[in-house]
């Protein structure tokens, strides 16, 4: 192979990888989907529709059950190929449906950001003096 054709197979490769890593799932958006479920009118069906199946399921009661939506809020050093996994995220979104029977009782949003704590490291009543 000449030098030449080794320069073009690397580019062809390395676009190849910025494309491949473009791609993704569908998106959701719980802040905005979480605002059309409404508590005490909206059923079982219509939380599927509009969110899709549960990241996880729990049964708090006999007939009472909490789906849990999560995402990550990702960063832009995540969506790069080949090493986007070795970074955090910037933080998550979650929503929390619990539904009586069929129909929901409530619905919760919250959202964390990564340093969503960092005023802990502010204070000095955590280091233990002897």
């Amino acid at each position: 192979m000449t030098v030449r054709s080794l320069c073009v197979l690397f580019v062809l490769m390395f676009f190849s990888g910025m494309i491949a890593g473009c791609s993704s799932g569908p998106t959701r958006y719980l802040a905005s989907d979480v605002c059309m479920i409404k508590a005490g009118q909206t059923s079982r069906q219509e939380v599927l529709e509009l969110m899709g199946e549960p990241d996880a399921r729990r049964m708090v009661a006999k007939s009472t059950e909490q789906w849990v939506y999560y995402e990550e809020d990702r960063s832009a050093l995540q969506a790069t190929p080949f090493v986007g996994g070795a970074f955090d995220p910037n933080g998550f979104h979650m929503v929390v449906v619990t539904l009586s029977g069929d129909t929901v009782a409530t619905c919760k949003y919250s959202a964390y950001d990564e340093d969503e704590f960092d005023w802990q490291d502010d204070y000095s009543w955590q280091e233990i003096e002897k």
